[in-house]
């Protein structure tokens, strides 16, 4: 019994409690503009690397490590090609980026090396925190629906949008739409509490839903769907009967799923015309980063130096507003500030994550590796639209969904 409990106060469930804690504050605090998430992470992974060092339990290097690794390199070549165009206090912020980035994906690797208890523990830590960051969210639509009064402050002005504390309803959404086909799935292989589960996934269904982000939408409709279809028809069935009992019930959702529809419609005509402002100034972004790649492809403006890029092109005026620093698409940010050679092995963690998901639910009927393939798979949708598969906020629980999910012993032939 005693050895039991013990999981609950070990190094990696104290560490990452303590991490999706730092996530869940997420914008209520910053330090010297730093959020604490970029303060704590490196500290924690390096420590919890040095302990594992120690005891004599270093991960087996793999070739999701080895991609990784190769991005984090290409990254820093890309700071020191383009160092030149920076001053040293540039270069530094920059490069601390790159360690932060480093940092999360850490998180995945050092947690899937952990044991099936110690893994179980951090999944119910990470349903705590989803339930937080929705509950924060419903306070935060409560008492200030209206966030246009911090548009001075650099944010977006968001009028009845479910914000929480990350102060985004489009990131809050691509995690939430990530986040339930997992849980989904975990809650598929538990078999038990079905109750208290449709509770919880209902809670983070209506947040995502009171987010009002069509982005997150198409997330959540590509990764739930998907994971229904291939797990259960009933499932499918249920999921169609409460679409549309949402879409009955809050006009607010109907009017962004119709506003949805009618944008994938004129995007996809032969008089090509989007009348929605917010669909004109993505793909004006889109241009903007494509045009960046093109002046250097190969390796890029210097990883994390997208807003200074973006300063000279001139097509932006000002570095510091909270959505300068990407483009409206992490694929396209990625390949303007590491240029093809950085993009290559971005794209293959994800594809490698991708196979071993779908081996792992292939071979060993885990539903959670399911949820966790068609979760990826709808925030792949999502990072077309927005930068969010750099936003470390969302990276955090991420990571750490993507590590307590997968085995890493699996080997696939």
């Amino acid at each position: 019994m005693k050895r039991k409990y013990s999981h609950y106060f070990s190094v990696p469930t104290l560490g990452i409690f303590i991490t999706l804690i730092i996530a869940l504050i997420g914008e209520l605090y910053r330090l010297k503009g730093l959020l604490l998430l970029d303060i704590w992470t490196p500290i924690f992974t390096g420590s919890w690397l040095l302990w594992k060092y120690k005891q004599g339990k270093i991960p087996t290097a793999s070739k999701l490590h080895l991609a990784a690794i190769m991005f984090a390199a290409l990254a820093f070549i890309s700071l020191l090609v383009n160092s030149g165009e920076m001053s040293k206090g540039e270069f530094i912020a920059a490069a601390m980026y790159g360690i932060r980035w480093t940092s999360l994906i850490l998180l995945a690797f050092l947690i899937m090396d952990e044991n099936p208890e110690i893994k179980k523990i951090i999944q119910l830590e990470l349903l705590i925190f989803s339930c937080m960051l929705a509950i924060a969210g419903f306070i935060q639509l409560t008492i200030m629906p209206d966030f246009s009064q911090f548009e001075i402050l650099g944010w977006d002005p968001h009028q009845g949008r479910l914000l929480s504390t990350w102060f985004d309803p489009n990131f809050v959404g691509a995690y939430l739409a990530f986040s339930l086909p997992v849980f989904m799935g975990i809650a598929w292989d538990s078999k038990k509490y079905p109750a208290l589960w449709l509770l919880i996934l209902g809670l983070m269904a209506l947040a995502l839903l009171l987010t009002l982000s069509r982005s997150a939408y198409l997330a959540g409709i590509v990764g739930m769907g998907i994971f229904a279809l291939i797990r259960s028809r009933k499932l499918f069935i249920f999921l169609i009967i409460a679409t549309l009992l949402s879409l009955t019930i809050l006009s607010p959702v109907r009017e962004r799923s119709i506003s949805l529809v009618q944008s994938i419609i004129d995007s996809t005509s032969e008089s090509y015309f989007l009348p929605d402002p917010s669909a004109r100034l993505r793909f004006n972004s889109w241009e903007e980063a494509w045009r960046l790649f093109l002046d250097k492809p190969l390796l890029g403006q210097g990883y994390n130096r997208y807003a200074e890029a973006a300063l000279k092109l001139g097509s932006l005026k000002d570095t510091k507003i909270h959505s300068a620093n990407g483009s409206d698409s992490s694929l396209l940010t990625i390949l303007a500030t590491t240029g093809v050679l950085g993009f290559l092995p971005f794209i293959s963690l994800y594809a490698m994550i991708l196979r071993k998901a779908w081996w792992t639910w292939s071979h060993h009927n885990k539903s959670s590796a399911l949820g966790l393939f068609t979760g990826i798979t709808g925030l792949f949708i999502h990072s077309i639209f927005v930068n969010s598969l750099l936003f470390p906020l969302l990276l955090a629980p991420f990571w750490i969904s993507v590590g307590s999910v997968l085995p890493d012993k699996v080997k696939i032939r």
